[in-house]
């Protein structure tokens, strides 16, 4: 059974529409038997009809910012030997913590829980359940900062360009002390040479920052805008294979995660 994750769309307030590739992969047809939506369809009733369309089995919890009381703010289904939770995930407190996505898929007893939220594509198992979020489906920016895992990974990136660039001037400063060496040696004078220090000469050695998350350069936040994505599902007895759809620069990338479920 091949089923589709897709969610936090915010049309119009945050993005215009679906990229056209992602509507062209996803038209109507009978390959999709079911559409689980996270919410966040917000106002757009041509974004909802449009996801209706794919499958006459459309399912759908509530968002944060739908207006839609009437929504369900969690599902579970049963596929055979899996059964699947949805959620959008605005009530997880930490939000998208995994320890408290892991205490609520126990609570729905479900071997996989699909949610969102973040607008951040993703995949994991942990403690024997598998943990999907599909990112958002418009590359819609998110008001929630980022987490800490996040800006700690752009800060190792920004130590290791700024130990680098270290390093380079470390070597051009020793080459430079080597050449003033030779050029002292060469000199014929009967004083004793005064001891000097070499202009320009710098330390090695790279300083940690005493706070690595407040030292982050705003330009490096970029790399954390959401990028356009959704998950399709094909459930095999107790095997998910998931397919991670995101589309970058115009290109749709495609990568493959498989879950299996411990008798």
């Amino acid at each position: 059974m091949l089923l589709l994750a897709i969610g936090d769309f915010h049309i119009p307030d945050r993005a215009s529409s679906i990229p056209a590739k992602f509507t062209k992969l996803l038209a109507p047809g009978d390959k999709i038997q079911q559409v689980l939506c996270l919410g966040n369809v917000c106002e757009s009733p041509s974004t909802l009809e449009f996801l209706k369309g794919i499958s006459p089995d459309f399912q759908m919890v509530k968002g944060e910012f739908d207006r839609d009381l009437s929504l369900p703010t969690s599902l579970v289904f049963n596929y055979d030997k899996l059964k699947i939770g949805l959620i959008n995930g605005f009530n997880v407190i930490p939000n998208a913590d995994p320890l408290s996505l892991l205490t609520q898929a126990r609570l729905m007893n479900v071997d996989v829980l699909v949610s969102g939220g973040t607008h951040k594509i993703e995949a994991y198992t942990l403690d024997g359940k598998f943990f999907i979020n599909p990112g958002s489906a418009t590359g819609a920016f998110t008001t929630k900062a980022p987490s800490k895992a996040d800006l700690e990974a752009l800060n190792v990136d920004k130590n290791l360009a700024e130990a680098k660039e270290e390093d380079n001037d470390g070597k051009e400063d020793k080459d430079n002390k080597e050449r003033e060496h030779q050029k002292q040696a060469n000199e014929k004078t009967s004083e004793k040479p005064s001891p000097q220090t070499l202009k320009g000469e710098t330390s090695n050695q790279v300083t940690p920052d005493e706070d690595d998350l407040d030292n982050i350069n705003t330009d490096s936040l970029e790399q954390l805008d959401p990028i356009p994505s959704f998950c399709l599902l094909d459930i095999q007895g107790n095997v998910c294979t998931l397919y991670l759809y995101t589309c970058i620069d115009g290109d749709v990338k495609v990568d493959k995660v498989s879950y299996r479920k411990e008798d």
